[in-house]
């Protein structure tokens, strides 16, 4: 924190070293954190003498941020898009608007950027995923994630009956944690630590739900490590593998491996070896892609793409 730039502001510091503990580490939990973060910085922002609001504030005051919060740890593909926007809201700003007038238009449209693209987009998600879910459905997941939690939690209290397979990460264990909440709901679970029972567990079950971390133009599931093995060993016994993805988690890049895009699990890297914190799942794993916009085929999702650029 002492190299951080003197521009930083306090509430980005902060965000920034939980960031670099994975203190907060899913995609979407840090493109919201990181915009509320924003948020704070434009209240505090006042437009220096001779200067303008849409011309001073992005590289004198966004973008010293943006290089610290990077330099904690890579943006994730969603902050990357929300980052972009926001620059594009701050250039249409009239340089006529009063300043207190245009850092308030500037929050507001922060706000309904969450409400639309993160809640909104959540709720319409785990609706449509809840839908895929029947009775007597044995629905495996790897690891933990937010949205594929609250996708089982909902769908059971809408009384549907069946019972869930969580396959955990060895290094991370966050399995557990979901495996804790469902048991705690009422939802039968079978916990499995590692990747010793998978072809088993998925010969037992009906169905995959995985939440991609993005989505890449050609179809291919960026996704914590692990997900591609569960894909592929889901695909061989022809079980279906749903992918859960909010539209602002797409990327309009296009990779065909796991190496490209990825990060180093810093605990566990040496000389010697190194641990990836992601895979890549190209399309034909992949069976169908939830987002807020309907169910897609993993191949269609530059569709979603275009009608996402034509909305904007």
């Amino acid at each position: 924190m002492t190299q951080a730039d003197k521009d930083v502001h306090p509430t980005v510091l902060a965000l920034g070293q939980q960031m670099a503990t994975f203190a907060i580490d899913e995609s979407i939990l840090r493109l919201k954190a990181t915009l509320l973060a924003f948020k704070k910085v434009i209240t505090s922002y006042n437009t220096p003498p001779g200067n303008t609001l849409a011309r001073h504030l992005t590289p004198h005051v966004l973008n010293p941020q943006i290089e610290y919060l990077t330099a904690c740890r890579p943006m994730c593909f969603s902050m990357g898009n929300a980052i972009r926007w926001l620059k594009l809201q701050v250039s249409k700003i009239d340089p006529d608007v009063a300043e207190h007038e245009a850092k308030k238009l500037l929050c507001e449209s922060i706000d309904n950027f969450i409400q639309e693209r993160i809640t909104m987009a959540d709720v319409v998600i785990m609706e449509q995923a809840g839908k895929k879910i029947r009775d007597g459905d044995v629905v495996l997941t790897h690891g933990r994630s937010t949205l594929v939690e609250r996708t089982l939690l909902r769908a059971f209290e809408e009384g549907k009956k069946f019972s869930v397979f969580v396959v955990d990460d060895p290094y991370a264990r966050t399995g557990q944690q979901l495996a804790k909440t469902l048991t705690g709901a009422g939802i039968k679970v079978t916990y499995c630590g590692d990747f010793g029972g998978l072809r088993s567990h998925i010969h037992e079950s009906s169905k995959i739900i995985l939440s991609a971390e993005s989505m890449f133009n050609n179809g291919s599931m960026y996704g914590r490590s692990g997900f591609c093995d569960v894909a592929i060993a889901a695909k061989e016994v022809g079980r279906p593998v749903i992918a859960l993805c909010e539209t602002i988690n797409i990327t309009e890049r296009v990779t065909t491996d796991s190496v490209t895009y990825n990060e180093i699990d810093p605990e566990r890297s040496s000389a010697a070896a190194f641990r990836l914190l992601f895979d890549t799942t190209p399309a034909q794993f992949l069976s169908m892609v939830i987002t807020e916009l309907g169910s897609v085929q993993p191949t269609s999702v530059s569709d979603l793409l275009r009608k996402l650029e034509e909305s904007n």
